[in-house]
């Protein structure tokens, strides 16, 4: 196929308003102020070039501590192979709570929680996430967070294993 005819196919996209408002956010901010189809041209490439680039990504995963064990156990249902978890404190919006002991009530401004870490090949994403945020709801406040990063690369230190094969 010629460039003039790869060029020629024409591509019907049904677009909310506010995707047109941030396509042309875009394209202002671009030196050379591309036309709304070539920003869109450039937008997809951008996105395909990046999950090529980091095929990757890492989970982090903030929950409560009686929670753990469910989230545990949906992440290895799914085939995840490795976990790694801390014990950390923090707060988020409900700024700490209201503890009694002895009859006394005191405030604690950092709440434990276990931070749960798992890489998975992009592919998994969303199942994963899926998995975590059932395993994890309470419906109350403090459930948690998580966090999602694009890994770049992964090696396993024993047999050298990269990336992907270093995941599973």
């Amino acid at each position: 196929m010629s460039d003039a005819e790869k060029l020629d196919q024409r591509i019907q996209l049904v677009a909310s308003k506010e995707f047109g408002q941030k396509v042309d956010s875009w394209r202002r901010t671009q030196s050379d102020l591309p036309s709304r189809s070539e920003a869109i041209r450039r937008l997809v490439y951008q996105g395909l070039v990046h999950d090529e680039e980091y095929p990757m990504r890492l989970i982090t995963a903030i929950v409560r501590p009686h929670k753990y064990a469910a989230v545990r156990d949906a992440l290895s249902d799914l085939g995840v192979t490795g976990i790694t978890t801390s014990q950390v404190t923090g707060f988020g919006r409900q700024r700490g709570q209201t503890e009694v002991y002895r009859g006394a009530e005191y405030e604690v401004k950092e709440v434990p929680k276990i931070k749960i870490e798992v890489a998975v090949p992009s592919g998994l994403l969303e199942q994963a996430l899926e998995v975590i945020s059932k395993a994890a709801e309470s419906g109350k406040i403090g459930d948690g967070k998580i966090f999602v990063t694009s890994l770049s690369g992964a090696v396993r230190i024993r047999t050298g294993e990269r990336d992907e094969k270093a995941l599973i």
